[in-house]
């Protein structure tokens, strides 16, 4: 069995270790990231997986990037996956544009 160390990416942050020993990942409809292995189960919010290296010098890594938008675009992706019609698609995508500009207005101020 192959497990993974499981690392955050988010913007002006250091990397940081956020699991090890992870064998399972799914992607939750809350957009959450679940992570099981060898007797740990932990939700991550927001992320996305931006590396999978199983040739690392560490051993298998997995590196997340997370930003806040990215839940709620994936809540977004998951309500159109069905193709029909859904009356929380706006408030999601709303939060998602808005989140979106606080965001570009963050970095902008730095």
């Amino acid at each position: 069995m192959c497990e993974f160390k499981i690392k955050l990416v988010e913007p002006g942050k250091e990397e940081s270790l956020a699991a090890e020993d992870i064998s399972y990942l799914q992607l939750q409809d809350d957009g959450s990231l679940l992570l099981k292995g060898l007797g740990i189960r932990e939700n991550v919010d927001s992320a996305i997986i931006s590396e999978i290296n199983v040739y690392s010098e560490e051993g298998g890594v997995i590196r997340l990037f997370k930003v806040p938008i990215i839940g709620d675009f994936i809540r977004f992706l998951k309500k159109i996956e069905t193709g029909a019609s859904d009356p929380e698609m706006d408030e999601i995508w709303n939060d998602f544009v808005a989140k979106g500009n606080e965001l570009l207005n963050q970095i902008k101020r730095k």
